[in-house]
């Protein structure tokens, strides 16, 4: 198999493991939408999302782990794709490579922290409304970086599909002269052939 059969592999893998990401946040949007987004002057939205992150803190270790899994299949979509990558789009793949890492980077640092926070009761210098809130923002930031990454994938594929459309017509158009110049070289010929023969018979 060659390496250009597998490179489509990887784009899967890079979109498979993006919007899975943005699956997952939008699961807590409903959460969020009523501590970041809105005005709660009860404090009962909070306690609600306390819950739900409570909860997802307390999951079993497998569930996760298939986040991990399906992160490291977008790491490993990137790797594939940079292994010998193509002019130009090894920028749009740098881009792409940069922007996982930042989402997994956002999910490591806040995401299960705050979680954990949710546990433990202990927040460091802040209340526990305000880390509810900066789980929910940095969900925000993992959705702009996400959607940075399909967008990239999105902006490679066609600029792949309309660099192949303009070679194919460059080609077409070049063989369309080389025809046309065979043809006209064998009108050519045809004339010098009957002037030859109108010679002799003189």
């Amino acid at each position: 198999m060659a390496y250009k059969d597998i490179v489509p592999v990887g784009t899967g893998l890079i979109i498979a493991a993006a919007s899975f990401g943005l699956g997952v946040v939008y699961a807590q949007w409903p959460y969020d939408l009523n501590t970041l987004w809105k005005h709660d002057e009860t404090g009962a939205a909070f306690d609600l999302s306390l819950a739900h992150y409570t909860l997802w803190a307390q999951s079993p270790n497998y569930v996760h782990h298939v986040l991990h899994f399906v992160m490291g299949l977008g790491l490993i979509g990137s790797f594939i794709k940079l292994y010998k990558p193509k002019g130009d789009a090894k920028y749009f793949e740098y881009g792409s490579l940069g922007l996982l890492m930042v989402a997994i980077i956002i999910y490591l640092t806040n995401l299960r922290i705050g979680v954990n926070s949710c546990l433990t009761g202990q927040w460091g210098d802040v209340d526990m409304n305000t880390g509810v809130n900066v789980i929910a923002a940095s969900e925000a930031m993992i959705v702009l970086v996400l959607v940075g990454v399909l967008t990239l994938q999105a902006g490679l594929y066609y600029a792949e599909w309309y660099d192949e459309k303009l070679r194919e017509d460059f080609f077409k158009k070049e063989a369309e002269a080389a025809a046309a110049k065979e043809e006209e070289a064998k009108g050519e010929s045809t004339g010098v052939d009957s002037k030859k023969k109108a010679t002799k018979r003189k």
